[in-house]
């Protein structure tokens, strides 16, 4: 009877603490909502109770019924087709889940990007950047590490059919952190590395749409190369760790002081682990007396554990001790996963240090084991905490524990080699694939001909010997017969060839079709998304003036004159790409004709020179020729190799009045021309001292629509095309480059 009545009181206890957490929780979610309501405005939100009630959401545990009602508060802050903050409510209702349930964070986070795929809010690629990435998260940091390798995997192999320079760019820098968590770091370095690789400062002028960041920005292109920094800490190689923080620091304190400048932890960390205390302390001071940094609260706790590390060394425990107490209670109050944004935030192994300075063994087992059970799945730290587990249990006279800890290292172990085989091996593959996928149907038909072709080859020499072994016994038969299999394999090699050079053309083709729609999409996106804000702002003029309220009336005009102005920019942008376009799809119909190729040089170096000139007063550049004159008459068609010359050449014009703008003393701009004779092949050089070309993008210049230029100033078929009308002249188009200080172009046709 006791036991029933325990039994009853138990069940009591447990149905009234459900009853309790669920009424609490629809108390905040009605509460969120009611500060929502307060922040929708006649006109407008007021925005500073709006984000101040988002950490709100981000800390209370959330259920199905608690998101509907959610989302459908934040539904009613879409202005038109203006949905920006109902995304930043839906982007805190994720931070929620990714902190409290994992599975429904991945459920919840993918059915954002299904919307966005359709969504026309302006900079909708912006804000699927943010939920794509945030979605490593809760693979990171469960046991589903695997699924998620195979998700972004998958979205890698689409980006890459799309040349999505912003899904690339994504996909790399989250399977750098994967790879990073499961502790194969040259594998992280590579893929953050190829992440960086895909942003430009130049792809759009926009760096920040509210909460989310324009995702191959000049900001997360150094943030990014911050993190590589961070990488090379793991591999213990200091000097590039903070040669790559550095980089990002230097530009935050003299272009944004206000910025999080965590580079100076990663900085302090290398410092302090090769021995430089002093220097450490001062990187230290540097992040933890900033303002802005002290507002990121994961990079926070991250840094209040080197500092910890930091006091260890000094013999400082006690102040250690009190750092670490800071760190556990962020964690703690903003549910701080042990796979961060800044790196392992974990700070019981650093607790365990101080208790073997103080002797005290048993505790520093007890927090190891704390520890271990944190950074569960990230196996560089589980190993580095067996390591010492197995030390300390030796120490204290206790071999079993101490050798089965050895083992569990020595599994992780084993298991990080066969990984760093297996994945070096699967990126291979990967990469392969890809590469394969990019090509278009055409140039894969074109692979298999080469590959008949050779088949063919081979079935014909292997004939051709059955015939000669056979020519001793029917001589006369013999020779009949490899006379008839010759015509036969001349008439399947011309006609090979035919399909061969078809299949160049549509693989061409398919190649130029797709970078025109990648590239004609963002001038027509931004043509369509300033024309529907000018109809909003023409409606809100009609009832400014309505009301007689002629000042705000003419304050909305100059916002539609300025967006006007946008439109009539990217509508120019569209038609340089399309006039791009048929140029580079225009055959020629020229003839071949003896030409004088050094005159030829000289008029285009000259015509070069003088348009620019009338374009820009300012500019200026020192002309030198080299000509061969026992070069004389070569059949070309002039016109096709006077463009390719004249595209050289305002290139190199181009680059060397950059490098001159960049205002470096002493400099002189100087382009030349040069022709000579060379194995019976005319080689025409156009050489310029600009800074030459990085090698990050020297495989790429002569793919159609790649471009350095900004946007606006350069459509990026000029090599292309060029490119094209020496291979059709017989010839070559090469590059020689020594970054930072001279580029040259080296055309080579038959004589």
């Amino acid at each position: 009877m006791k036991q029933l009545y325990i039994l009853l009181l138990l069940s009591t206890y447990f149905q009234c603490s459900v009853y309790n957490m669920l009424f609490a929780q629809e108390s905040a979610v009605d509460t969120i909502i009611q500060r929502l309501e307060q922040s929708k405005l006649a006109k407008g939100i007021d925005t500073s109770i709006f984000m101040n009630t988002m950490p709100w959401i981000e800390r209370t545990k959330l259920d199905d019924a608690a998101i509907i009602q959610l989302d459908k508060a934040g539904n009613k802050f879409i202005q038109g087709k203006n949905e920006y903050w109902s995304y930043v409510l839906k982007a805190s209702i994720l931070n929620s889940l990714i902190a409290k349930d994992k599975d429904r964070a991945l459920q919840y986070g993918k059915q954002q990007l299904s919307a966005l795929e359709k969504s026309k809010t302006p900079n909708a690629a912006y804000i699927y950047s943010y939920f794509f990435k945030e979605l490593r998260l809760p693979y990171r940091n469960s046991n589903m590490l695997n699924e998620g390798f195979t998700f972004y995997n998958e979205k890698l192999k689409a980006y890459k059919l799309k040349n999505d320079s912003i899904g690339l760019a994504d996909c790399y820098y989250v399977l750098s952190g994967f790879y990073r968590v499961i502790g194969l770091v040259d594998q992280s370095i590579y893929n953050m590395k190829t992440s960086v690789s895909y942003m430009s400062v130049y792809e759009n002028a926009v760096e920040q749409y509210g909460i989310f960041a324009n995702p191959i920005s000049e900001m997360i292109r150094l943030n990014n190369t911050s993190v590589i920094g961070l990488y090379y800490l793991q591999k213990e190689d200091f000097d590039q760790a903070i040669a790559y923080a550095r980089v990002l620091l230097n530009d935050l304190i003299k272009n944004d002081p206000n910025g999080n400048l965590f580079s100076a932890t990663i900085i302090a960390e290398a410092k302090l682990l090769a021995g430089e205390l002093d220097s450490a302390k001062y990187y230290l001071d540097i992040f933890l007396n900033h303002k802005g940094s002290m507002e990121e609260k994961d990079f926070v706790a991250f840094t209040l554990q080197i500092k910890a590390l930091y006091e260890i060394e000094k013999g400082a425990l006690d102040d250690a001790e009190e750092l670490l107490a800071q760190s556990r209670s962020i964690i703690d109050s903003f549910q701080i996963q042990a796979a961060a944004r800044p790196g392992t935030v974990a700070p019981d192994y650093y607790n365990s240090l101080i208790r073997i300075k103080q002797g005290r063994l048993d505790e520093a087992i007890a927090f190891l084991k704390k520890d271990i059970e944190r950074v569960k799945g990230q196996r560089l730290y589980e190993m580095r905490d067996y390591r010492l587990l197995s030390t300390l249990y030796e120490q204290t006279g206790n071999y079993k524990n101490a050798n089965d800890a050895q083992k569990r290292y020595l599994i992780l172990q084993d298991s990080l080699k066969a990984d760093q085989s297996k994945f070096s091996s699967l990126s291979f593959e990967l990469e392969q694939e890809m590469n394969e996928k990019e090509l278009s149907i055409a140039k894969l038909e074109s692979k298999s001909k080469i590959a008949d072709l050779s088949r063919n080859f081979t079935i014909g020499i292997a004939v051709l010997l059955s015939i000669l072994a056979g020519v001793i016994y029917h001589r006369f038969q013999s020779k009949k017969k490899a006379n008839l299999l010759l015509e036969k394999t001349l008439v399947t090699l011309k006609s090979t060839q035919a399909h061969l050079i078809q299949s160049e053309k549509m693989a061409s083709l398919g190649e130029l079709t797709a970078g025109i729609a990648h590239e004609i999409q963002n001038p027509l996106n931004f043509m369509n998304n300033f024309s529907e804000v000018n109809k909003e702002l023409l409606e809100e003029m009609k009832e400014e003036l309505d009301k007689g309220n002629t000042p705000e009336a003419k304050t909305i005009a100059d916002d539609v004159i300025k967006n006007e102005e946008k439109i009539n920019h990217h509508g120019k942008r569209a038609d340089a790409i399309v006039k791009g376009m048929l140029q580079h799809s225009r055959s020629s119909n020229g003839q071949n004709e003896p030409t004088d190729i050094n005159a030829l040089c000289d008029e285009y170096l000259r015509l070069s020179y003088h348009g620019l000139r009338a374009k820009e007063k300012s500019f200026n550049a020192t002309m030198k020729t080299d000509f061969d004159n026992s070069i004389g008459n070569i059949n070309i068609i002039p016109q096709d190799i006077g463009r390719v010359i004249l595209n050289l050449i305002n290139n190199a014009f181009y680059v060397v009045d950059e490098k001159k703008k960049s205002g470096i003393q002493n400099y002189e701009p100087t382009v030349s021309v040069s022709t000579n004779k060379i194995n019976g092949k005319v080689e025409i050089r156009v050489a310029d001292n600009g800074n030459g070309i990085p090698e990050k993008v020297l495989e790429k210049i002569f793919q159609p629509f790649f471009t350095t230029k900004p946007t606006g100033q350069g459509t990026g078929l000029g090599l292309s095309l060029s490119y094209d009308i020496i291979k059709a002249h017989g010839g070559e188009l090469k590059v020689e480059t020594r970054e930072g200080e001279r580029t040259t172009f080296i055309i080579q046709i038959p004589n």
